[in-house]
């Protein structure tokens, strides 16, 4: 597109009087420049004589850019020129630059594509057509002959710019490809599923009709044909093709399933109680069942029957027979629904410790003083005999230790049946960890038995034993 603007020079006038130019009303100075009609630059010139005339000395474009005249300026997506002729006519002329936009409004270089055709935006704004696109995405430049879905397909613009895309040989000379890979010839019918079709040209195979096993023949678009109590329907709807079989034979009639006032045919599914998967079950004597099919967690997670899945802290289990939704704790869950994996607590005489899975163990008892004795060890007990915690027949028991070492008053340790002297008594260890006198000792000399007596010396040495009291006496001897 071009756009001119014109202007001629003003006519020399001769003043005997004005040392001033006038134009259109206005009194201008020697060398003073005006814009007029927002496009030309007018000089005013005076002479000594008195004579003045103004002169065009170039042009404005609308954004403001000064051009001589005689001289041309590219800016943006334009081009502007000042035209001057030989008569002094200056004109201002507009024409697309390089850069400039398409008329889409596509930018210079930008590439885009209508249908099956691109394009591109070249200088000046000018449209040029650069190739074609198949529905594959398959791309023919403009001259050239490509494949487009196996065919060999020619795109060219021709001379009155009509722009085509197609077949570079002949239409006949093209096979068809089956689903099952085999290769047809032009005017071959063949089978695919339900449908015949017939290989045409540029290799496209059309529905012709229908086939189905117990009918011999092709049957016709848009036609049906009974064979025993079965009708056979081949239709077109559109550009849908479909094939349908309807039976001759009355229907058999089920039950419904009725819950929770709906109703539900054979084999439909439904979600009950929020926790249970159920399926109708009809028969055709008219009667039907619901059947539990899989359990359904909180989280809306769906379990078959007889599995588990922990969610969260529970571990869910789908139990078959009488079929449940049964919670228990899961790995961090809390035992009791109180204590938390890893946390201790007495009860009665017993600590206990919660495991994972809600599992809740013994680690220790507690003696009617306070005596802490871990699971499985024996301690001995403020009143000097022993005590351990057992497993007795499943159960866990605090009794007294039978086979327990014994301790000196020097804290030496002692096996049972093992004696030793504390001070004149002779001790051994016996059952629970308790030792007992078994008779005296007198340093240097021996032991003397329980209830009895021994002379050395001339000095009697008396072991007594009387009323569960032990004691050792010395007297001199008559």
């Amino acid at each position: 597109m071009m756009r001119t603007l014109l202007l001629l020079s003003t006519v020399a006038i001769l003043s005997a009087w004005a040392v001033k130019c006038k134009y259109d009303g206005q009194d201008l100075d020697n060398n003073q420049i005006i814009v007029v009609q927002n496009a030309f630059r007018i000089k005013c010139l005076t002479e000594d004589n008195g004579s003045w005339k103004t002169e065009i000395i170039g042009c404005v474009t609308p954004d403001g850019t000064e051009i001589d005249a005689g001289q041309k300026k590219e800016h943006g997506d334009k081009i502007h020129e000042c035209v001057k002729s030989e008569s002094g006519q200056v004109s201002l002329k507009e024409s697309k630059g390089r850069m400039a936009a398409c008329p889409g409004g596509q930018q210079n270089g930008e590439e885009w594509q209508e249908k099956s055709f691109k394009f591109r935006c070249g200088d000046g704004g000018v449209v040029k057509f650069i190739a074609c696109v198949g529905q594959d995405g398959s791309v023919i430049n403009a001259g050239e002959t490509g494949k487009i879905g196996g065919f060999d397909v020619k795109c060219e613009q021709h001379a009155n710019g009509t722009i085509t895309m197609q077949a570079a040989n002949d239409p006949k000379s093209y096979e068809c490809k089956a689903k099952d890979g085999s290769m047809k010839k032009n005017g071959q019918e063949y089978v695919e599923g339900n449908f015949v079709r017939k290989c045409g040209d540029y290799g496209q195979g059309k529905i012709i009709g229908c086939f189905a096993d117990n009918v011999g023949s092709t049957i016709g678009v848009n036609q049906n044909v009974t064979f025993g109590d079965v009708i056979y329907s081949c239709a077109k709807d559109g550009a849908n093709y479909s094939f349908k079989t309807y039976s001759l034979k009355p229907p058999a009639v089920y039950a419904m399933c009725a819950h929770e006032g709906k109703q539900y045919t054979n084999e439909t599914t439904f979600i009950s109680q929020g926790s249970f998967r159920m399926k109708c079950v009809t028969f055709k004597n008219l009667t039907s069942t619901l059947e539990v099919v899989s359990c359904i967690t909180p989280a809306g997670v769906e379990i078959p029957i007889g599995a588990k899945m922990e969610e969260g802290d529970k571990v869910f289990e789908c139990t078959s027979g009488n079929v449940t939704l049964k919670s228990t704790p899961g790995q961090t869950g809390k035992c009791r629904g109180t204590y938390k994996v890893g946390e201790e607590w007495v009860e009665d005489s017993f600590k206990l410790a919660c495991e994972p899975y809600g599992k809740v163990s013994l680690k220790s008892c507690f003696t009617k003083e306070g005596t802490e004795i871990p699971l499985g060890e024996a301690r001995r007990v403020p009143a000097g005999y022993a005590m351990e915690c057992v497993m007795v027949n499943g159960n866990v028991a605090l009794q007294t230790a039978k086979k327990f070492d014994c301790e000196t008053n020097t804290g030496e340790i002692k096996k049972i049946g093992e004696t030793w002297n504390e001070g004149n008594f002779i001790r051994r260890c016996a059952n629970y960890g308790v030792s007992e006198i078994v008779g005296c000792y007198v340093e240097n000399i021996g032991s003397v038995g329980l209830n009895q007596n021994l002379t050395s010396n001339g000095l009697l040495y008396m072991c007594i034993h009387q009323n569960d009291q032990f004691k050792f006496r010395t007297l001199r001897a008559q």
